[in-house]
């Protein structure tokens, strides 16, 4: 038992870091991976979270919100751009300031946030089930 914690404390733990070595390196360019790399103590935090679901003994947790952070950064920056791009061609001349502000607006943060949470609920869910299945046998 113990010795598959530590398998999933490395192997989250490399899925993690390697996310974060792509955010430095090849898509720094990219918008929520280059504030991913700018912001990496938040990063940080946030994969420490993840990791301590694993010292909880809330392993399906912590694998969900590992899965939501990776799948998350991805979705959430693509998708951002495509609904930004998708905005901006919305804008008309004789518009106000604000409005083209707001129309330039890339939710990619928002969207990996939003996956984050839904699979760290996706997990909560699976770990009570998994829990009741255990003590009803």
């Amino acid at each position: 038992m113990k010795q598959s914690k530590y398998i999933y404390a490395i192997f989250e733990f490399l899925i993690l870091a390697l996310v974060l070595l792509i955010s430095f390196t090849v898509l720094n360019s990219e918008y929520l991976f280059g504030w991913a790399a700018h912001n990496w103590k938040f990063y940080l935090i946030l994969s420490s979270v993840a990791l301590l679901f694993l010292i909880l003994k809330k392993r399906l947790v912590s694998v969900f919100m590992t899965i939501g952070i990776t799948t998350g950064i991805f979705v959430g920056n693509y998708l951002g751009a495509l609904i930004k791009s998708y905005n901006e061609s919305k804008i008309l001349d004789g518009m106000k300031a604000e409005e083209i502000y707001g129309l330039r607006h890339h939710p990619g943060f928002e969207i990996w946030i939003s996956i984050i949470i839904l699979f760290i609920v996706i997990g909560v869910i699976m770990q009570i089930t998994v829990k009741k299945k255990r003590f009803n046998i």
